[in-house]
């Protein structure tokens, strides 16, 4: 990418944002001394002029922008999804309103009322939300017709090469173009143009115009390492480094100093102490809310249950949950009472006929599961955590999927970050193993909500739910 191209975006981010917090006051001035506001809650004072609310949303936005800047708001390409650039945005949009209330405090030539920088607080916190949304929009659409991106190459034939690779390639929103490979031998990475050995690292990146190298050394290209360092002494380029580890074995997460001496953590307990704590109480009140709104519809369920067919209206089955322990997970019944009489424990497959024409409605909208809101509360689940399976096919899985015992160090979830990646169903347990032990070293609130939110939205679109 062009030393230019990487100005003009930025400049035209911090001016939509900047347009964003002066749009966003002078709509609250606009709502607040409406006929539609005053008439409720009259002007004591008198019709304050408008330039005062110009200077306060110009102070704003400066704030505002100082702030993000400084939280690197405003590098790109982001390599974060919209999520938690959205997360972010309002930690920073806080923390310059925090900013904005104290300057008041002190200046008091001008009386603002607090209603109206309630009003100003909420309208421009949405339109600062829009403006990133709709930046973000734009910055993928540029991405994928090769506008912007950084041009990458990848450095090694480690496990970790493909996949990053495979990963860059489907995702061009990341802003990242991977043009090639260096390697240290003659080999070449399947599916990209060999650029040249490590010793004509510099070369190579001067003259495909590289802007970032990954590295992905294999165990025996380790040793050679510095040898790319040097290479590239001088150059303008920045360095990506993918350990070999697999995620079975442990990825270094954070550095802690023991007496001065640094060490990589590799694996953590990611619920002990306060997470633990955060994560339980989020449980037990977000649960109880949801099992309380729900109990209407949930009794309704019931009585269409039983006029569709006959048997037990609950459907008690064993499964395997936190530290391999078992426990009784609860559903509505979708299935006839004899379903597995002649089959044993399997997979339920797109037109199972043993469900019922009530339990296929209630699959295809994942009603069946309410009945969980209880485990959730008793301690069996969580809100969100790996989905539980029952004990007959985890001793499968733990034979032949290396390290997928990783997921029972959580409680077993209602919903997780593999079925809100559109790995629900019959889909490969491998690749669900991937996702869930993902979320067990990534864990955090943030996660459990952005979770949650993405389920309602896979529940409407209904892909794999049968």
């Amino acid at each position: 990418m062009k030393r230019g191209s990487r100005i003009w975006l930025p400049l035209l981010a911090i001016l939509v944002d900047f347009c964003a917090v002066v749009a966003g006051t002078g709509l609250a001035y606009a709502l607040r001394f409406s006929p539609f506001i005053t008439d409720r809650i009259p002007i004591i004072t008198g019709l304050p002029p408008m330039y005062w609310y110009l200077r306060l949303s110009l102070v704003f936005a400066g704030f505002t922008l100082l702030v993000m800047l400084n939280g690197g708001m405003y590098r790109f390409p982001r390599q974060d999804g919209l999520f938690e650039e959205l997360v972010a945005a309002a930690k920073y949009y806080i923390a310059a309103f925090t900013l904005l209330l104290a300057l008041l405090f002190f200046y008091r030539a001008v009386s603002f009322s607090r209603l109206t920088m309630a009003l100003i607080f909420v309208i421009t916190g949405i339109c600062l939300a829009l403006s990133r949304l709709a930046g973000r929009r734009l910055r993928e659409q540029l991405y994928a017709h090769g506008f912007t991106v950084r041009r990458a190459a990848i450095v090694g034939e480690g496990e970790q090469a493909m996949p990053i690779l495979t990963h860059l390639n489907k995702h061009p929103e990341f802003g990242l173009k991977v043009v090639g490979s260096i390697g240290w031998g003659d080999r070449k990475l399947e599916g990209v143009k060999k650029l040249g050995k490590v010793t004509e690292a510099a070369k190579a990146v001067r003259e495909y115009e590289l802007d970032t190298l990954i590295i992905t050394p294999a165990v025996e290209e380790r040793e050679v390492l510095p040898e790319l360092i040097s290479a590239c002494y001088g150059v303008n380029v920045d360095f990506l480094y993918l350990p070999e580890l697999h995620p079975a074995n442990g990825r270094p997460r954070r550095i802690v100093e023991f007496g001065g001496v640094p060490l990589w953590t590799l694996k953590e307990n990611p619920f002990q102490g306060w997470t633990g704590l955060i994560k339980r109480s989020f449980d037990i009140i977000t649960g109880c809310m949801f099992f309380l709104l729900s109990l209407p519809m949930m009794i309704i369920i019931g009585i269409i249950i039983k006029l569709d067919s006959s048997g037990p209206l609950l459907y008690v089955q064993r499964r395997v949950g936190l530290d391999g322990n078992e426990f009784d997970c609860i559903k509505f019944r979708s299935m006839r009472v004899d379903a597995e009489e002649s089959t044993g424990p399997v997979w339920t497959k797109p037109g199972d006929p043993r469900v019922t024409r009530a339990g296929r409605f209630l699959r295809r909208w994942s009603l069946d599961e309410l009945p969980q809101l209880w485990n959730v509360i008793r301690g069996d689940m969580s809100l969100v955590g790996p989905r539980p399976e029952r004990p007959e096919f985890v001793r499968q899985f733990e034979q032949r999927i290396d390290g997928y015992q990783e997921r029972h160090r959580v409680r077993a979830g209602m919903t997780g970050w593999a079925q809100v990646n559109g790995l629900r169903g019959d889909m490969p347990i491998e690749t669900r193993t991937d996702y869930d032990r993902y979320y067990v070293e990534n864990w955090s609130l943030l996660l459990d909500i952005k979770i949650l939110i993405l389920t309602v939205l896979v529940v409407l679109k209904g892909e794999n739910s049968y």
